[in-house]
């Protein structure tokens, strides 16, 4: 599916009037409870992660390209039409190119039906530390015009928040007036936020 950058901008717009960022203490499962769970870059599935997801919804099965996780699928185009009502990308979207991306969505359109769910977790692109953190990132698309790809494939999203690990929150909470003024003339002036990760919720059309 070919994707013109003015429809991007212009889904863009729409999602920051409608959906405005905040910052939390982190994020939770509660979403995928009662629901069949396909994990896109699951790892392996003995993992923390993988079990995490098991222990709160219906069922999880996983993709993944590594064989020795014990994924039940290599790619999305060998899972099924209507088998999971919720789709989980967590820490992979970074790992794709735009092309890759892209064919994701359209594959997740094909495999979920209206009312399912997409979660979507990213490094925040504008926190350095994280992004540049991993030499394997290759997607430099905003969290927003991620979100409005995704939207742009038949998806709504209905959420979109940055959040830290429970530590690095706690600090930011308790940073003195000078601290928070800083961190404000930095956002203000060069982009950088401090959320480590964003993530977007949203519904299958």
């Amino acid at each position: 599916m070919h994707i013109n950058y003015t429809d991007v901008v212009s889904r863009r717009s729409q999602i920051t009037s409608r959906v405005p960022m905040r910052y939390t203490p982190g994020r939770s499962w509660e979403s995928v409870r009662e629901r069949r769970v396909l994990s896109l870059g699951c790892g392996p599935v003995e993992g923390s992660q993988f079990k995490e997801l098991l222990a709160s919804a219906a069922g999880v099965e996983g993709v993944d390209t590594d064989p020795k996780t014990g994924a039940l699928y290599r790619t999305l185009a060998e899972v099924p039409s209507g088998e999971f009502t919720s789709l989980v990308a967590e820490h992979v979207l970074e790992h794709m190119t735009h092309g890759q991306m892209l064919d994701a969505f359209e594959q997740a359109a094909r495999i979920l039906s209206p009312g399912s769910t997409v979660i979507i977790t990213l490094p925040n692109i504008n926190n350095f530390g994280i992004w540049f953190g991993d030499y394997d990132h290759k997607s430099f698309c905003p969290p927003v015009d991620t979100a409005s790809m995704l939207e742009l494939h038949g998806f709504h999203v209905t959420d979109m928040f940055g959040w830290s690990k429970q530590s690095r929150f706690q600090r930011h909470m308790s940073m003195s007036e000078q601290e928070c003024a800083i961190a404000r003339f930095v956002e203000e002036n060069w982009g950088l936020t401090l959320p480590q990760y964003i993530t977007i919720y949203a519904v299958r059309s």
